[in-house]
């Protein structure tokens, strides 16, 4: 039985980050393998994202984590935290009540003929991970990617009373229940980003991500998720105005932005950018602003 176990997340750049992401979790199951509670991993990490956001604020990053067992039924962690104000470092006990007692979303949340779609937790981020390696994902992403995971572990509707920050979707296989890609919705914290086409209004314009495994290109997959999913997902969280950024010659996605019923508003100024495969990039923006009835 492992009784404890460190790692240093590396953000040097996107792979290392990446790399970091999944050691961190494979390392997490590995650890609580003698503990067979249903999605044991998946609270445990959902805790200390929760104690990270606590401390650190939605945009904080966890920098360095030490976790110990405290047999039988207890862990005492030690975590440096990234936040506006710099680095924090704290510790704290967690208890296996605690973990067992953390909620989580872990249902589907919708369906279509072939698909499902639930909250991505952490136990399924490496599969995730696993195709956004791909090149040429990469190359119709135009940039690199950070991690995907939810800072939330259960999804509710939060209209306007709460500032959620950003969601992530997984999409399976309905057949196999295989991870396949997913859909993101993150809140634009202004001014982290502001153009002339952009909203200036008070409410917080909120930005779609989604990729798919190349395996799964051409099938229609995507804009079979994307149809049932973003509608749900705005009418939910009373969404006012959503923004995509389209690679320029990804023209797949500039055709499911236009299903979705987002205009082409053209290139985003200063939107040039480099990514790991040593490429330019430029992106093309599209908005769609929802009215309130």
């Amino acid at each position: 039985m492992i009784n404890s176990f460190s790692l240093y997340i590396d953000r040097s750049d996107s792979q290392r980050h990446l790399n970091s992401h999944c050691l961190l979790i494979s390392k997490f199951q590995q650890f609580l393998e003698p503990f067979k509670f249903p999605l044991f991993t998946d609270k445990f990490i959902g805790t200390l994202r929760y104690h990270v956001c606590k401390i650190g604020g939605a945009r904080s990053t966890l920098e360095n984590l030490e976790v110990y067992n405290n047999a039988p039924d207890s862990f005492f962690i030690n975590i440096v935290v990234k936040g506006s104000d710099g680095l924090i470092s704290t510790s704290y006990t967690l208890t296996v009540k605690d973990i067992l007692d953390f909620p989580i979303t872990s249902q589907t949340l919708l369906t279509t003929e072939r698909l499902e779609i639930s909250l991505l937790l952490p136990g399924s981020e490496p599969k995730i991970i696993e195709f956004l390696r791909d090149p040429d994902v990469l190359k119709m992403r135009g940039m690199g990617y950070s991690p995907i995971e939810n800072i939330h572990s259960i999804y509710q509707n939060h209209h306007d009373s709460v500032y959620w920050d950003k969601y992530y979707f997984v999409v399976r296989i309905r057949k196999s229940s295989e991870p396949i890609g997913f859909i993101g919705f993150y809140q634009l914290e202004r001014p982290d980003l502001i153009t002339p086409v952009i909203s200036q209004a008070p409410y917080e314009s909120v930005k779609l991500s989604y990729a798919l495994s190349k395996t799964y290109w051409g099938q229609g997959i995507m804009s079979e998720a994307l149809a049932v999913c973003v509608p749900w997902f705005v009418k939910g969280q009373n969404v006012r105005e959503l923004v995509g950024f389209v690679e320029v010659n990804n023209y797949a996605s500039r055709r499911m932005m236009q299903k979705l019923g987002l205009q082409d508003y053209g290139l985003l100024e200063d939107s040039m950018s480099k990514a790991d495969l040593k490429n330019t990039y430029r992106f093309v923006v599209y908005k769609k602003s929802i009215l309130v009835n």
